[in-house]
């Protein structure tokens, strides 16, 4: 069914039998609010979880996640629908709790950073951590752990 694909109300291409034509006034930065030079990369993978479910699954919102393994305590597995080209894609985690925790720190990251197999192009195991007054680091199932990559 061809149709028009549009984006805040502005005409960006349109669709005919499978193929998208860009329309020849299209300005994708003027769409998204984007000003100056700087060229604009989209986020390739992303996920929402709760990393104490018991069924983690494709978290609450995801975007080329297929899934999220549970490996342990704060020790999480996300695959990828569409592997990345190559490992060299740059990540933001983030980790919290909705109950009182008193700690120095609440993490989450690259499992470890010093071996390989930890990030790969298909998936990333991450974990997430507190860091107590003390400096002891101790991995915990966080209820807020969101992730984005970037390549």
């Amino acid at each position: 069914m061809a149709g028009e694909i549009q984006l805040n109300s502005v005409s960006l291409a349109t669709e005919s039998s499978g193929t998208v034509t860009l329309n020849s006034s299209t300005d994708i930065k003027g769409c998204l609010n984007a000003s100056g030079s700087a060229p604009i990369y989209a986020c390739r993978a992303w996920i929402n979880f709760d990393g104490s479910s018991a069924s983690i699954g494709t978290g609450r919102a995801n975007g080329n996640v297929s899934g999220v393994t549970d490996n342990g305590t704060g020790d999480y597995t996300v695959t990828f629908a569409t592997a990345m080209p190559d490992v060299n894609y740059s990540f933001v985690a983030s980790a919290g709790s909705e109950s009182a925790i008193t700690v120095s720190g609440i993490f989450c990251g690259l499992k470890d950073h010093t071996t390989t197999g930890y990030k790969l192009a298909g998936s990333i195991q991450l974990e997430s951590y507190i860091i107590n007054a003390s400096a002891n680091r101790t991995n915990v199932d966080q209820t807020q752990i969101s992730l984005a990559i970037f390549r």
